[in-house]
């Protein structure tokens, strides 16, 4: 296991405020565990993922440790392991099987908004087509009639 760094550690590595480190922590820009006393450890070569080392020579693969292990699973001249290529061979099927999902669904949104619009053109001719409703039947007000016409109409 390599070494872990604190806070303090990462921020003086990278050439960072410690505040700047923990933004990075707290937005997932960086990875780092918590540790039990509240703290946060922190892997060199995560670090030098994200931030420029200030060591010469340093990378992402050498400040993890010596970088023999590196170097020694690795052919010379190849630059990836077997694992490596592995993995990369799995993860590019992936990516291309994403693709076709994001083309499928790209196609179905395009069918949606086709059908939407020849639905909105449609209820458009109908609207036009129907003949505008007619006014509420009024009904008339009843026959107003005075004192005496009610009195001599009545009889």
């Amino acid at each position: 296991m390599s070494h872990m760094l604190s806070l303090g550690q990462a921020a003086r590595l990278a050439d960072v405020g410690k505040t700047t480190v923990a933004r990075a922590i707290q937005s997932g820009r960086l990875s780092a565990t918590r540790k039990a006393d509240g703290g946060y450890e922190i892997d060199p070569a995560e670090l030098c993922r994200v931030y420029e080392c200030k060591i010469p020579g340093a990378t992402a693969e050498t400040v993890a440790g010596d970088g023999r292990a590196e170097r020694d699973a690795t052919p010379p001249g190849t630059g990836r392991d077997a694992e490596t290529e592995k993995a990369l061979a799995a993860a590019e099927a992936r990516i291309e099987g994403l693709k076709q999902v994001v083309e499928s669904e790209r196609r179905r949104a395009e069918e949606a908004i086709a059908d939407r619009d020849r639905w909105a053109a449609q209820a458009e001719r109908l609207a036009l087509l129907a003949p505008p409703p007619a006014p509420p039947a009024v009904p008339a007000p009843p026959e107003r009639r005075t004192f005496l016409g009610r009195i001599f109409r009545a009889a």
